[in-house]
């Protein structure tokens, strides 16, 4: 066990040299200065424990507010993180010890708000971070005010303890809700959708009661000063109903399926006669429908870079549409499995390394990986290191030797895999390894900073999510322009027969 580090007030992070292999750490994380309330880090294996540790002071102002007021027997648990499977669950409460409600749960029901893929506590220059500035909009970030929703978003808390039995709340990439065992899975495409219409309704109002509050002083001071002017008009109450409706509203379109699927049962049963009939009609059809598969691929994939998603969220996408995987390299390559463990767990079971996606090489079976992070990496810092310079951020760099590790560990652990997997065609004779990450960097400093860190890499290709659509948009346009060159040469044809 490790000693705890000297506390520090409101310092809430931890240099990476503190951080060790230890089965069991303490950390004195930080101390409030308003009244000396401290936060401790524990760590044990894998897991870690943030907990709240009373000071006297901060008592002697709980029982100032609330002369009932009792100290806990056990510890005070504010929030867990499980390092293995990137699950950041926390225990919403009142951290304000001159408030009645010191201590005590902030909602009637719920009990617990877990993150799944946001609120990782490692930076990527090792250190622990708990400013989790990347849990979602709308959220509580400041380990000090408790967690739990913004208080403007309270409605959607209350809304959930209508549901009976629900006192824990998940917020997943999942593309439905669901509920077990008393915990709601929440996408967080749901949480967003809900929190920006409350906006949406907020600013509506507030908008009306703002030019209701001029109406009303501009003929006042009309009246009451004698000052002559055109009659204010008065704020038209339906038309207020009518844009909080409008920004509430979620209206959906459902697509016209039922015609589209009777006539693709159509193109099933007749494809063979299609075949030997007219080859060339049913080509036409299947370049239409590639054509329109991957627009759709491209309208989905634009839209969601320019939202905050987790990486989970990047995962099951790329999962979903494997194709987008195999533009990243430069040889044929296939899916060979999602979420694989590439070595390096300890005696205890901790400590495993696991790889995004790992492709196989369609001819020779060479191995190569890819590491998933999100469009909203930063790739290089915004101030220069020097004149023009920019030095790349902690994140990108954290992640290149995150996946060059994991080619190390899977060329050292591929034999035994092999043969535990009894899996033979697989191998690792130079294993290539791809990042996605980021955006495009910027300005031409910016750029060319990037390009020079990322092409003197050695093992490591980076690519970002702007370039992986400009090679989408590239092969629509190739697709399209060969469709329209077959398409002449075929009129042709037809017209010197």
């Amino acid at each position: 066990m490790r000693r705890p580090i000297r506390p520090s007030a409101e310092k809430l992070e931890i240099e990476r040299a503190a951080v060790t292999d230890d089965f069991l750490q303490v950390y004195a994380v930080a101390h409030r200065t308003e009244d000396a309330l401290g936060l401790e880090l524990t760590r044990s294996a894998g897991h870690f424990m943030l907990q709240v540790l009373l000071s006297e002071k901060a008592i002697t102002r709980a029982v100032t507010a609330n002369p009932e007021f009792t100290v806990p027997d056990g510890g005070i648990v504010l929030a867990r993180y499980d390092v293995d499977h990137d699950r950041l669950t926390t225990f919403p409460m009142t951290l304000t010890s001159d408030s009645r409600y010191f201590l005590k749960p902030k909602y009637r029901k719920i009990r617990t708000i877990t993150f799944e893929g946001h609120g990782n506590i490692f930076g990527g220059d090792g250190n622990v971070s708990l400013e989790f500035e990347e849990l979602p909009l709308g959220c509580v970030r400041q380990p000090y005010a408790g967690f739990g929703l913004n208080h403007e978003y309270r409605f959607i808390i209350q809304a959930l303890e209508r549901i009976e039995g629900v006192s824990d709340i998940t917020l997943c990439e999942d593309f439905e809700t669901t509920q077990a065992e008393g915990t709601l899975r929440l996408p967080y495409d749901t949480l967003d959708r809900w929190r920006r219409a409350i906006r949406r309704s907020h600013n509506t109002a507030v908008l009306f009661g703002n030019q209701s509050k001029q109406t009303y002083l501009r003929g006042q001071v009309e009246r009451e000063l004698g000052i002559a002017g055109s009659a204010a008009q008065p704020q038209d109450l339906d038309a207020l109903a009518t844009s909080l409706a409008s920004s509430l509203a979620q209206t959906g379109r459902k697509r016209p399926l039922g015609v589209a699927a009777a006539a693709l049962k159509t193109v099933k049963a007749s494809a063979r006669e299609l075949v030997e009939a007219d080859p060339v009609d049913l080509l036409d059809l299947s370049r239409e429908i590639e054509l329109i598969t991957l627009e759709d691929l491209i309208a989905r994939l634009s839209l969601r870079i320019d939202e905050n998603h987790a990486e989970a969220f990047w995962q099951k996408f790329f999962l979903a549409n494997p194709f987008v995987l195999r533009l990243a390299f430069g040889l044929p390559v296939i899916l060979f499995r999602d979420q694989v463990t590439v070595g390096g767990t300890k005696f205890d079971g901790s400590g495993g390394k696991i790889a995004d996606f790992v492709m196989k090489a369609g001819l020779y079976g060479n191995l190569g990986i890819i590491e998933i992070k999100t469009p909203q990496t930063g790739l290089v810092e915004a101030r220069s290191y020097r004149d023009e310079v920019h030095a790349p951020t902690r994140h990108l760099s954290g992640a290149v030797t995150q996946v060059a590790e994991q080619r190390y560990k899977l060329q050292m652990d591929i034999k035994q895999k092999k043969v535990d997997s009894h899996q033979f065609d697989i191998y690792s004779y130079g294993i290539q390894c791809v990042l996605i990450a980021g955006r495009n960097p910027g300005d031409e400093a910016k750029r060319k900073s990037f390009e020079l860190f990322r092409n003197g890499l050695k093992d490591v290709i980076i690519i970002t999510f702007d370039e992986l659509l400009a090679k989408l948009q590239s092969l629509l346009e190739f697709l399209k322009d060969d469709g329209d060159a077959g398409r002449c040469s075929h009129a042709a044809t037809d017209t010197s027969e």
